[in-house]
């Protein structure tokens, strides 16, 4: 197959995910969000551009065409994120009473306030780094702002010298200035730039700019190596802040750019240009003022599952059935009763888990070391290899040994991306197993904002399976063959293959063969290919692809019975849920993975199925809701472009809105079928078997 063929057949992995960054833009843009909504929007936006120059842009080699396109797209949006801030919500929020000061309008009262701020905690954390031909360039650090400044002995100066300042992290990047009408505002790298002659006295100060570089977060680790793998991680993670520089962000004068140009090593078509507001990341924390709720998204405050509560039982429960819970529509506090209750029973002998990515000061952890005291045999899983975690998780680790837990540092070779986590419990009938199988991260602050799956289960095959898991990962098990799960890198995609084939078998004009999955990415070309010949079987292909989306749909021929679609809203989607029709034998997945190739080959992911007829059932409900989306979906074209879907004579329909509320609904329900169980009261102590005088 011929390049050209395969550019027909496939799109561009790195201009999709561009793409996908102009929808959540379009979010950023949609007037029915109130502001400070969408001024989070923005902050996602250049979260994301950091992240894929970081980690995508890096991989590319610089000869290739690829490279100048993927700059002059990305480029082109971010210019229109700054442009929509400056002219439209920045006149917004200082209508609603947030105004950025600058430094020649601050008034007397202001001047003293800052002065006191900056030379008592500003100035101790402030570094000048001169730059000129005796010295190196400074070795910038990734993401960090920086203040440059024309440094002259005389106002007559005919040499030009430049000094270069970070802007402390350690401080905020807003500051709140005194005022008795709005939430006036200066931003940091102002206040620096204003009171700079305390920086460099005996010298006049000249023009000004601000700057932030980018570099490549690859890196390369020998995980053969007889050492402490958390130790060369550490080592690796240092040669991370010499990787090269892919993007100069710079507000400053022509000359002052030409220099740090060349003081970077970069070339100018990876220069951006700003106009006053760098970094909209830092600025976007806006959105976080207290106060101001007239232009706030109302706080969505996740439902409780009434069955999962401190009240209950959740060992008799989930002996009963299985349990579905969906964050953030439902609380994160069912996993930390389903952990806290492990650890504190004292018929538990053991906990097993996978750690990937969780919050700062994790009630999690708290669990797991809560369990070691209680005398429990508690094994964690930890990835050190998880990307931009890696400094946190490797403390994670440290604080789980030096609670005497059993710590691995992930899988040589292999990324551990599968969410896992299981109980052996002593019962009156033998040991029993507790299963708890997501989507998402155990991080109790991404499951208020990420769309996730998660089963609480004792089915026993499955228990069987993820013991057998757990003992691959750990020692030197062979993959052999699971009953219930598929695991990758150990035939997941082969799995996938053959469902899409199956339903390709089964197909018939009368009864068409149906495929409905939702996912993050969609990648993997072998799927994509199968995906294809099941559409020319005449099988009905319905994706829902947050993001990246290599396939192309609908062209005749081809994909004629392929639709995809993308919902940005509110949370994040990171489910993912697989449908297969089977020929009336419905089948239904959720997995960890999503269908690419590093999920498939190069890391360690779960696929299980749901085989509680309640819940397939309420799965094949939900996967229906997204399509039915006509206020935040949008339809992927064959050329590549994504347009707002056609609502046309429907009735409005947001599916994060229906979910919420019910959840909601379903809260009170439970709540209410619980309130009519009869439950005894049990005596706290033994009762006399004397009657009182």
């Amino acid at each position: 197959m011929t390049d050209t063929v395969l550019q027909e057949r496939y799109f561009d992995r790195e201009l999709s995910w561009i793409r996908f960054n102009a929808r959540v833009l379009a979010e950023a843009m949609d007037l029915s969000n109130p502001p400070l909504e969408r001024l989070k929007f923005l902050g996602i936006v250049s979260s994301n551009f950091d992240e894929f120059f970081m980690v995508r842009v890096a991989t590319i080699p610089e000869t290739a065409p690829l490279f100048s396109e993927v700059y002059r797209q990305a480029f082109s949006l971010l210019r229109k994120q700054q442009t929509y801030f400056r002219e439209v919500l920045v006149p917004e929020l200082e209508t609603a009473g947030i105004a950025r000061v600058f430094p020649q309008a601050l008034n007397e009262r202001q001047q003293l306030y800052l002065k006191n701020l900056f030379l008592n905690e500003i100035l101790p954390l402030l570094t000048p780094l001169a730059v000129h031909e005796k010295r190196p360039f400074p070795n910038l650090v990734n993401l960090s702002l920086y203040r440059i400044f024309e440094v002259l002995e005389s106002a007559g100066q005919d040499a030009v010298r430049y000094a270069l300042v970070e802007i402390p992290k350690q401080c905020p990047r807003m500051i709140a200035l005194p005022s008795e009408s709005v939430h006036a505002f200066i931003l940091i790298e102002d206040v620096i730039g204003f009171f700079a002659q305390e920086l460099f006295r005996g010298f006049m100060i000249g023009r000004q700019g601000t700057l932030r570089v980018t570099r490549g977060a690859e890196f390369t680790i020998d995980e053969e190596k007889d050492e402490d793998f958390a130790n060369l991680m550490s080592e690796a993670l240092r040669t991370r802040r010499e990787s090269p520089v892919l993007r100069l962000e710079v507000d400053a004068p022509d000359d002052m750019t030409d220099r740090l140009k060349e003081g970077v090593g970069i070339e100018d078509h990876q220069i951006f240009r700003g106009e006053g507001w760098p970094d909209l990341k830092g600025i976007s924390q806006l959105a976080f003022q207290p106060g101001f709720e007239a232009i706030k998204r109302p706080e969505w405050v996740p439902q409780p599952v009434p069955e999962m509560t401190e009240s209950g039982d959740i060992w008799g429960l989930l002996k009963e059935k299985d349990v579905l819970v969906h964050y953030p529509y439902d609380a994160f506090s069912s996993f930390l009763r389903f952990i806290s209750a492990a650890a504190e029973d004292p018929d538990v002998l053991a906990i097993k888990q996978t750690l990937y990515r969780t919050g700062h000061h994790s009630p999690v952890i708290d669990a797991l070391e809560k369990a070691v005291e209680k005398g429990k045999q508690v094994t964690v899983l930890v990835e050190l290899k998880a990307r931009f975690d890696e400094e946190h998780n490797i403390e994670e680790a440290r604080r789980l040994e030096r609670a005497g837990a059993t710590v691995l540092y992930g899988v040589v070779g292999l990324k551990t991306h599968s969410k896992v986590c299981l109980v052996v419990r002593r019962e009156p009938s033998g040991i029993k197993r507790y299963l708890h199988l997501g989507t998402g991260n155990y991080n109790e602050k991404t499951a208020r904002i990420y769309s996730d799956l998660n089963l609480f289960t004792s089915r026993d095959d499955l228990a069987a399976d993820v013991s057998s898991y757990f003992n691959l990962m750990t020692g030197f098990s062979s993959p052999g063959h699971f009953a219930k799960l598929d695991v990758a890198p150990y035939g997941l995609r082969r799995k996938l293959l053959r469902l899409i084939l199956r339903e390709s078998a089964q197909t018939t004009p009368e009864r068409p063969g149906l495929i409905i999955a939702k996912m993050n990415s969609l990648v993997d070309k072998e799927i994509i290919e199968a995906l294809y010949r099941a559409s020319q079987k005449g099988v009905r292909v319905k994706l829902n692809v947050r993001g990246i989306c290599c396939l192309r749909p609908g062209v005749r021929g081809l994909s004629d019975n392929i639709e995809v679609v993308s919902i940005v809203d509110m949370f994040l989607e990171h489910s993912r849920i697989f449908y297969f029709s089977n020929a009336g034998e419905e089948e239904v997945y959720v997995s960890s993975a999503d269908w690419m190739p590093r999920n498939f080959d190069r890391r360690l992911e779960l696929m299980f199925p749901i085989e509680d007829g309640k819940i397939k059932k309420e799965l094949t409900r939900l996967l229906g809701l997204y399509f039915k989306d006509n206020v935040k979906a949008w339809t992927l074209l064959p050329e590549g472009e994504y347009r707002k879907k056609e609502r046309g004579d429907e009735k409005k329909f947001r599916v994060q809105e229906f979910l919420c509320q019910k959840a909601i609904e379903n809260a009170a329900l439970q709540n209410k079928q619980l309130s009519l169980e009869l439950k005894p009261q049990k005596p706290k102590r033994p009762v006399s078997k004397t009657m009182p005088s």
